[in-house]
């Protein structure tokens, strides 16, 4: 390849991010990002793009990497069950990423689909860099469901539910540093509390 053509691929691939972190803007996750937050997200990820359905992530894969859904919409399956969906604007398999276990669902593009690729050492770079990523990523976590992965479709313990509540981001942010610093996982430090509150009620 010539000078003019790495020339040519370099204004292209600027011009690539000055796109994606206009778009970044315009979603409301990202609204209270400063431009150097968006300019540093945008050059630590990689633009992916797919023309139809296409799996981003493999339930029972290592996580290597998670995405920001820019454009388009995915499917959430836990085995052929569709369980969720999801538009611009959400965080995708970032708790597997940061927890360090294998995928718990497929997450599959459902037609044209633009996401940022994140790798999961650039993540725990910008998580360090930009405070507000961590609380996006902690509000998008709320909000998608938890799959059991068993191999059993019969119970085989406590059954888990999804708590359908918009909790501000700060408290999020919050409740997780305190489990975290109590050697506990946010999931076990929820179930604690919600227990602590009934008995105390009871």
């Amino acid at each position: 390849m010539g000078a003019a053509d790495k020339h040519g691929d370099n204004s292209w691939t600027e011009l690539q991010r000055r796109d994606d972190v206009r778009r970044l803007r315009e979603l409301p996750a990202f609204e209270k990002f400063s431009d150097d937050d968006l300019n540093n997200l945008v050059r630590a990820a990689h633009h992916d793009s797919t023309s139809g359905p296409w799996p981003l992530i493999h339930e029972q894969t290592p996580a290597d990497s998670c995405y920001i859904l820019l454009s388009g919409e995915v499917g959430v399956y836990a085995g052929r069950e569709h369980i969720a969906s999801l538009g611009p604007g959400e965080v995708i398999g970032e708790s597997a990423l940061r927890i360090g276990k294998l995928r718990s669902a497929t997450v599959t593009t459902t037609g044209p689909t633009e996401v940022l690729r994140i790798e999961a050492e650039d993540l725990a770079d910008l998580l360090r860099q930009i405070p507000a990523l961590r609380a996006v990523i902690e509000a998008s976590a709320a909000r998608h469901t938890p799959v059991s992965t068993g191999a059993s479709t019969a119970p085989t313990g406590p059954q888990r539910a999804r708590v359908d509540a918009s909790i501000p981001a700060e408290l999020v942010e919050r409740f997780e540093h305190t489990a975290r610093g109590a050697g506990l996982t946010v999931a076990a430090a929820l179930e604690d509390a919600l227990s602590r509150w009934i008995d105390s009620k009871s």
